[in-house]
């Protein structure tokens, strides 16, 4: 039986992808030299994995340190348009009856936790247990491992809410579950071929699949 309902926050719970998009598909472009227009840049961000684009857009492992550079600075500027994004739908209502059935509600994101809590205010979301924040793109695996030993929870019991091909990696790495969204960074397409527990189209989906577990 799930107690645990662990969440994303960008793609999950804030509508911030048109922002991260245009600012990813900047980069392409000033940083990396991509000759592709907006739309192509991001059909291909939305379709692959970031190797696989490394791969596609002839990016060298060099320049890893100024992705992830850019990736903190992009991370600041969007305190200053928290106010602009907007909740997912729904999303608040789920919130809240998960709340109301007791369930506990965390959250584990590569965003910056002021940029979280801010959102969590300007929004009245304040349903969350706990807000954990891992910077580092490629560790959340061992983020998860250490939010289950900090709560001493029961990865049976726990279940992650992600919108990305590395949140189905974590989650598989540590032995959770899965939801992915299907109004995410990652198109349902690709995130099928990685297997994932479930999927759903609507934030009322979640409910349904916590209820049956």
């Amino acid at each position: 039986m799930i107690k645990t309902v662990i969440f994303d926050f960008d793609g999950v719970i804030a509508d911030s992808l048109t922002y991260h998009f245009k600012k990813m598909s900047m980069i392409a472009k000033n940083d990396f030299g991509i000759k592709d227009n907006e739309r192509v840049i991001i059909k291909e961000i939305r379709s692959k994995t970031y190797l696989e684009l490394m791969r596609s857009f002839k990016i060298s492992w060099t320049k890893l340190p100024l992705i992830l550079k850019t990736i903190n600075q992009a991370r600041e500027e969007v305190f200053k348009n928290i106010d602009k994004i907007k909740i997912f739908p729904g999303i608040k209502k789920l919130l809240i009856d998960l709340k109301g059935k007791g369930y506990k509600l965390l959250i584990l994101s590569s965003n910056l936790e002021k940029n979280i809590t801010k959102f969590i205010e300007i929004n009245g979301i304040a349903y969350f247990d706990k807000v954990y924040c891992e910077p580092r793109v490629f560790d959340k695996a061992k983020a998860l491992k250490s939010i289950i030993r900090e709560n001493k929870l029961k990865k049976e019991e726990c279940i992650y809410i992600g919108d990305e091909i590395r949140d189905i990696k974590a989650t598989k790495r540590v032995g959770l579950k899965i939801i992915v969204v299907g109004w995410g960074f990652h198109t349902k397409e690709i995130l099928r071929k990685y297997y994932p527990d479930y999927i759903v189209n609507k934030p009322s989906g979640i409910m349904r699949v916590v209820e049956r577990q």
